[in-house]
């Protein structure tokens, strides 16, 4: 009776084990949880997208700066010899409207020497050369007559050599006023291509300005939206944290009850070996439990998931990207969250690998060994015996890793090293 009512007991605990295990657990925060996911992976993709072209604004806007600049320097040129132009051309005016009033006073000078000249021949004319007689026949005597002649003949050459004076003097000046109206001409011509120029260079200078303008309103905009992503990938973070924290919480609590049904499993088997032994104290519930390694494939029920996350971010077998196969399936999880014995075995390694970082590796019997690599931390030692479950190590980013995350294979076919093939870890636990 007494042996009845304890399988009896065993028997409803198992089932109530079984029953509750065969509910989905946090169905809804794991879609919550891949959902912030992608949220994230998309505003961190926004956000580079973003840095690329806040980076191409601020290259350009130096660029355009240094453009700003040498357009600077050549406006100081142009300007430098716009002023130089324009006091050549001051010069060169007054030069030429002081030619204007020398030729005036030649002009004037000419005429009243031609006017002056016309009376005289008009006088001589009237008077036919009785000027000249009267002059002659004034002298007293032969050296006054001779004086007479030579003062006539002097008197004619001065007014025929002053007005020829007077003429050359003014074609001297017509042909220098000539010449300056032409160099007048030259730099004015001159002085407006480099008008021309200047107001090109400033046209340029007022464009790339209104440019960098545009560009500094552009950076300002878009620093802003980086920082709003910036916020709202932290927040997403935040929301995704509470959501792991959610699921962890659900994930250790089935853990527990894990626990007892495998405690309720190991009692109901205790008092049915008791009760095939004809004796009631055959098993005592108070003493420790060891079970013994296996010896051939485990069952899929003794295997467990390794970690508190379910994100499967990488699957077993060959990759293109990899160039070969990928001997294990990858778990995105956070770093130092907790790595879990997939099932009970005796740890082979614990230690350091320059691909893997810190590793475990169990032997599980049988020739099946499970690895976990990339650990940030261990918390077994070689030689030590793990249950299905325990904690060995937590999540790190070691060995050839890429971000957080746990890295587990299952091999088998071991002979008593790392000498089997490897299998697809799905073929024995489940998310």
């Amino acid at each position: 009776m007494k042996r009845f009512h304890r399988r009896c007991i065993s028997g409803l605990l198992v089932l109530t084990m079984a029953l509750s295990f065969s509910m989905p657990v946090m169905a809804a925060d794991e879609s919550d949880k891949e959902a912030k996911e992608q949220q994230i992976e998309a505003l961190e993709q926004e956000k580079e997208e973003q840095n690329q072209a806040l980076g191409a604004m601020n290259v350009d806007k130096a660029n355009t700066e240094a453009e700003i600049e040498a357009l600077d320097v050549q406006l100081t040129s142009v300007q430098e010899k716009i002023d130089a132009t324009n006091a050549e051309l001051q010069k060169t005016e007054a030069a030429l409207e002081q030619t204007k009033k020398d030729l005036e006073t030649a002009k004037e000078k000419e005429k009243k020497q031609y006017e002056t000249l016309k009376i005289r021949i008009k006088v001589m004319y009237e008077k036919g050369d009785t000027g000249y007689l009267d002059i002659l026949f004034a002298a007293k005597d032969i050296a006054s007559f001779l004086n007479s002649t030579e003062y006539i003949s002097k008197i004619s050459d001065y007014d025929n050599n002053l007005l020829q004076s007077l003429q050359d003097t003014r074609k001297q000046i017509e042909a220098l006023e000539k010449q300056l109206e032409e160099e007048v001409a030259r730099i004015q011509t001159l002085k407006a291509e480099l008008e021309a120029q200047q107001s090109e260079l400033q046209g340029l200078l007022d464009e790339k300005a209104a440019y960098i303008q545009s560009l500094n309103q552009s950076i300002a905009y878009t620093e802003e939206y980086i920082k709003e992503i910036e916020q709202n990938i932290a927040d997403e973070e935040q929301a995704l944290a509470e959501i792991e924290e959610q699921i962890r919480a659900a994930a250790e609590q089935a853990a527990r009850e894990q626990a007892a049904r495998e405690q309720a499993e190991r009692e109901a088997a205790a008092s049915q070996q008791g009760s095939s032994s004809g004796s009631d104290d055959s098993y005592d519930s108070g003493s420790s439990y060891v079970p013994s390694i296996p010896d051939s494939k485990p069952a899929y029920g003794s295997w467990v998931w390794p970690s508190d996350t379910y994100l499967l971010t990488d699957t077993f077998g060959y990759q293109e990207w990899r160039g070969g196969i990928h001997n294990g399936i990858d778990i995105g999880a956070s770093y130092g969250d907790p790595i879990y014995a997939a099932a009970s075995g005796t740890v082979w390694i614990a230690g350091w690998s320059d691909s893997a970082g810190n590793w475990v590796v169990i032997n599980h019997g049988g020739g099946v060994l499970s690895v976990y690599m990339h650990a940030s931390a261990l918390y077994v030692s070689s030689g030590q015996y793990v249950s299905a479950g325990q904690t060995i190590a937590a999540v790190g980013n070691t060995g050839y890793s890429f971000g957080a995350h746990l890295h587990f294979g299952i091999m088998v076919g071991s002979s008593g090293g790392y000498d089997g093939y490897w299998v697809d870890p799905l073929g024995y636990v489940s998310p």
